[in-house]
C-alpha cells in the first residue's frame, strides 16, 4: 500500500509543480471567466450614455417631480432635466447638453401616449431610466406596498411538492449551474485524464517500465497513477470554485440574481457519490489507452472517441430539458458515461428520486473498480511491447 500511495504523490508532484500545469491547467479557467467579465463590463460601459435626458411636460405629472429608485449595478445613472418649452428643449439637444429629450401632451395621463427627439444613437439604459422615473411619478400617492406590486409585476414561483426547491425569475440561475458545473467537471476531468495517458505513452516509449515494474506491481502502480491523476483534477476544481464563489460574493449584493443563488443538497451528494467515481472510471479509461497504443497520437484519436458518448447529454439538452423524467433521460442516468452530466443536467429541472441517485452511484463505483482492474491488466501486457500496439481483444482475452 506504501508504494501505492509514493506513486500517487509522485503523479501528482510531477504534474501539479511545473508551470505548464499551473498556467494551463489551474488558471486558464479563472483567466477566461476574468477576460469574459471584463468583456461584459466593457460592453455595459460602451452601452452607457450617461449624458441628462430632458423632458418637457405639458400634462402636469412632472410637477415638483419625485426621483426614480437608483438603477442597478452595472448601469449608471442618468439624470433628468426638465425644459419649460420645447424650443429650449431642442437648443440643449443641438448643444449636446442632453442626449434626448421626451414630451409629455397634455392628455398623456389619459392615452399615456408621448413622444421622444434624439439625434444620435439613443441608448436604451437612459429610455429604461426614463421610464421608470415616469412610473414613480405616477404611483407616488399610491401605497409604498401596492406602488411595489405594479412596479414589479406578477412573480411566478415553481415549487417541488416538499417544498424543498423553487425556482422563480430571481434565482433562474440556479438551473444552469448544475449544468455548468458537470461541463467544467467534464473539462477537469478529459485534461487530467490527458496527463496520465501520456505519462503512461511516454514511461513505455523511454524504457522506465522496464525499472519501475522491478519496484511495484503493474495494479498498484496503475492504481497509484490513477489516485495521483483524480487528486490533481480535484485540485483544478477547488481553485475553479474559489476563483468562482468569490466574485459571486462580492457581487451578490449589486446583482439582483445572484443573491437567488441556491446549491442544493442533492447536488453536493451527486457530486460526492456520481462525479467523484466517474472521474476515476474516465482516468482508468484512458490509463488503460495509453497502455495498449504506441504512440501518444494514436492515444488521442481514441479518447477523442470516447468522449464522444459524455457529451451526448449536452447534446440532447432540449429533450433532457422538456422532460427530465422520462426513459431516454433515465437511461442515460445510468450508463457510466453519459450519467455525470445527464445527473447533473436533470438535478437543475427535478427532484432526482434517491434509488437513482443510490442505482447511479453504485453503477459509477463498480464500473470505476472495474477500469483500474482493466488499466493494470493493459499496462502489465503491454508494458513491454515498445512500439507496437496492444489489441483491446488481448486486453479481454482469459489469462
Amino acid at each position: 500500500m506504501t508504494k501505492l500511495w509514493h506513486v500517487a504523490w509522485h503523479e501528482y508532484r510531477r504534474h501539479v509543480f511545473t508551470r505548464r500545469f499551473v498556467l494551463v491547467g489551474l488558471l486558464s479557467v479563472p483567466l477566461v471567466i476574468l477576460v469574459m467579465g471584463g468583456l461584459i463590463l466593457l460592453i455595459f460601459s460602451l452601452d452607457t450614455n450617461t449624458t441628462p435626458l430632458g423632458y418637457v411636460d405639458h400634462s402636469g405629472l412632472l410637477v415638483d417631480p419625485v426621483s426614480a429608485p437608483a438603477p442597478e449595478w452595472p448601469d449608471y445613472p442618468v439624470p433628468t432635466l426638465p425644459f419649460e418649452t420645447e424650443a429650449a428643449a431642442r437648443s440643449a439637444l443641438d448643444a449636446g447638453q442632453i442626449q434626448a429629450y421626451y414630451i409629455l401632451p397634455a392628455n398623456y395621463l389619459s392615452t399615456g401616449q408621448l413622444s421622444v427627439v434624439h439625434l444620435g444613437e439613443f441608448k436604451s439604459s437612459a429610455s429604461y431610466q426614463f421610464y421608470a422615473f415616469l412610473t414613480a411619478n405616477l404611483l407616488r400617492n399610491t401605497d409604498p406596498v401596492i406602488a411595489n406590486r405594479l412596479v414589479k409585476g406578477t412573480q411566478i414561483i415553481v415549487q417541488s411538492p416538499d417544498g424543498s426547491r423553487s425556482i422563480s425569475s430571481d434565482n433562474w440561475f440556479t438551473v444552469l449551474i448544475p449544468m455548468v458545473a458537470g461541463i467544467a467537471f467534464i473539462i477537469a476531468m478529459f485534461s487530467t485524464g490527458g496527463y496520465l495517458m501520456q505519462a503512461v505513452v511516454e514511461e513505455k516509449e523511454n524504457r522506465t517500465m522496464e525499472v519501475i515494474i522491478t519496484s511495484v506491481s503493474p495494479n498498484q502502480f496503475m492504481a497509484g497513477k490513477i489516485i495521483g491523476d483524480t487528486a490533481i483534477g480535484l485540485s483544478q476544481i477547488l481553485l475553479w470554485m474559489v476563483f468562482i464563489v468569490i466574485p459571486i460574493l462580492v457581487l451578490r449584493n449589486r446583482i439582483s440574481f445572484l443573491r437567488g443563488i441556491q446549491i442544493a443538497p442533492q447536488t453536493l451528494l451527486l457530486g460526492a457519490f456520481v462525479m467523484f467515481p466517474a472521474f476515476i472510471l474516465v482516468s482508468a479509461l484512458m490509463a488503460a489507452i495509453g497502455a495498449t497504443v504506441s504512440d501518444a497520437r494514436e492515444g488521442q484519436q481514441m479518447v477523442s472517441i470516447l468522449s464522444l458518448p459524455i457529451w451526448i447529454p449536452y447534446m440532447l439538452t432540449g429533450l433532457l430539458m422538456s422532460n427530465p423524467n422520462s426513459p431516454l433521460a433515465l437511461g442515460l442516468s445510468l450508463f457510466p458515461l453519459t450519467a455525470p452530466l445527464t445527473m447533473l443536467m436533470r438535478d437543475g429541472l427535478t427532484i432526482l428520486p434517491a434509488w437513482q441517485i443510490a442505482l447511479c452511484a453504485a453503477i459509477q463505483v463498480l464500473c470505476a473498480a472495474g477500469a483500474i482492474w482493466l488499466a493494470g491488466r493493459a499496462f502489465r501486457l503491454g508494458m513491454l511491447r515498445y512500439g507496437k500496439r496492444l489489441k483491446w481483444r488481448e486486453v479481454f482475452a482469459k489469462a
